[in-house]
């Protein structure tokens, strides 16, 4: 099987053409073109259309190779550059009318997602860095992005909107004006030197985990180079770092027969992985080159079942990850944890009525243990707290939209006396108003049913009965509170779902 993948970045477009071999994928033909849309963006916040024209007609160049090898479903793929641009809705329709393709321009969240992935993948195979906490790093064109890694799993991230070219271009003005370029590009990255500090205050990294263009040209200029994965030393990299500090783009380009503009990405990545290693104290550099998202995109296409393990480990991900960040804002656990498993139990229950699939599952029990995390700013209007913070974090393998999902169903779940009509006003322009209502609707019975915040009700049994849902307890306490509760919330169920809920108590 032959699949392709047109990377549409910041610098370049690339395009790679590979086929499933056992367990990975062998590229076979690989190309490139620059044409450093991101200058575009970056400036004047708009990419301009003689460089879509150029654009097209390389997509259109890509595609006549693409058929000559038999790959006639390709995936184009856009990041950074086109997210940003303000004219982004203008070019996607003239590159489609102009080539037929279809651009997915991928979610900041959901590009660093495939990256971590790979990572992953990649490197589960040294096991001798495994035993200790590890920093996964991505320092794209336009955005920086930071996972901790342990026990195999993703238990926190960072994305931070920052990258090698957008530093170059934001301070491009200035680099005439100081004879040390690179100490102006550490005194600016030194504004999130604290807030990494703190983010990373309870880990002990030995290991940064990474791949990327401009760490792999360092990498080489200390020799590391042809292997599967390069080990740089933090003594190596003081010392290059000592060596290079000092020029300017001018002085690299020349020196490295490199153009100006990769010069300076260069210097930006340097005191990029120079701050990264201060504020982590890792001792070694681990650099995977095969790393990248169009290969990360090829092997869920090539070997998708292969690659749904990795998908699954993400997922798994995602839920520690909310749990940690409940545990920064001091939660109340228990009662998270209870609520949480009601909704999924109630969401299993109704999956004939509601109809959602497994993705929406994890929103609803994302939603459920954060649902309560604003008590932490103030119990007064908790819901419009948690909405903000849920809003605000980085909450690893879900997209901004998942997270505006997320953040709306915690919003609306505590009001007790919720009308629908006022509800579905309040959300009338959100495409996703149909998705959020179901959600609300479960997790607002799952936490009626915890109304106490004692678990008073154990392992209830869930059927459902016609249009009745039958919740069974068996537990010996008083239940007056809960079956309030549960009257007073079922009237928006009953709206969404035709179904009525009910109580049952069996001693």
């Amino acid at each position: 099987m032959v699949a392709g993948v047109i990377n549409i970045g910041t610098e370049n477009i690339s395009f790679d053409i590979a086929q499933n071999d056992q367990d990975d994928i062998d590229i076979i033909e690989s190309l490139d073109y620059p044409l450093f849309l991101g200058r575009d963006t970056f400036t004047t916040g708009r990419i301009s259309f003689e460089k879509v024209e150029i654009l097209s007609q390389k997509l259109l160049g890509f595609k006549r190779v693409a058929e000559e090898y038999g790959a006639n479903k390709l995936k184009v793929v856009g990041t950074t550059a086109l997210r940003e641009a303000e004219n982004l809705d203008f070019i996607l329709d003239q590159i489609e009318t102009r080539t037929g393709f279809t651009i997915d321009v991928l979610d900041d969240y959901e590009e660093k997602s495939h990256i971590y992935m790979e990572l992953i993948r990649n490197f589960e195979k040294y096991k001798k860095y495994k035993r200790d906490d590890v920093l996964f790093v991505y320092i794209g064109t336009g955005s920086m992005g930071l996972a901790t890694y342990s026990k195999g799993l993703i238990d926190s991230s960072q994305n931070i909107k920052i990258g090698s070219v957008k530093v170059s271009e934001m301070l491009r003005d200035l680099e005439e004006n100081t004879l040390h370029y690179s100490n102006l590009i550490r005194e600016y990255l030194n504004t999130f030197y604290q807030p990494i500090n703190v983010w990373l205050i309870n880990k002990k990294i030995k290991t940064f985990v990474t791949c990327g263009n401009e760490i792999e040209f360092l990498a080489g200029l200390l020799g590391k180079n042809e292997e599967e994965v390069l080990n740089i030393p933090q003594e190596e990299f003081d010392k290059l770092f000592q060596n290079l500090k000092s020029k300017n783009a001018t002085e690299l380009s020349r020196e490295y027969d490199i153009s100006e503009s990769k010069a300076n990405s260069l210097l930006s990545a340097l005191a990029f992985y120079r701050l990264l290693l201060e504020v982590s104290g890792a001792e070694n550099i681990l650099v995977f080159p095969k790393v990248n998202l169009s290969r990360s995109l090829l092997f869920q296409r090539l070997l998708s079942r292969k690659y749904r393990r990795f998908f699954n480990l993400l997922e798994k991900s995602t839920i520690i990850s909310s749990r940690n960040i409940g545990k920064r804002y001091f939660y109340e656990e228990t009662h998270s944890q209870t609520v949480e498993k009601y909704a999924i139990k109630l969401f299993d229950v109704l999956e004939p009525v509601h109809q959602l699939g497994k993705r929406h599952r994890l929103l609803l029990q994302v939603a459920a243990i954060l649902h309560d995390i604003g008590k932490y700013v103030n119990i007064k209007k908790h819901y419009l707290h948690s909405y903000n913070i849920i809003k605000g974090s980085e909450i690893i393998g879900l997209t901004s939209r998942e997270l505006d999902i997320v953040s709306r169903i915690a919003y609306f779940h505590s009001a007790q006396d919720l009308e629908i009509d006022d509800y579905s006003s309040q959300l009338e322009n959100i495409p996703d108003k149909i998705l959020i209502t179901k959600m609300l609707a479960i997790l607002r019975l799952a936490d009626a049913l915890d109304v106490a915040h004692e678990s008073k009700l154990g392992d209830i049994e869930v059927n459902l009965e016609g249009n009745h849902l039958i919740i069974t307890t068996h537990t010996p306490k008083e239940t007056l509170l809960e079956e309030w509760a549960l009257k007073r919330k079922d009237n928006f169920f009953l709206e969404v779902f035709g179904i009525l809920p009910e109580l049952l108590k069996k001693v």
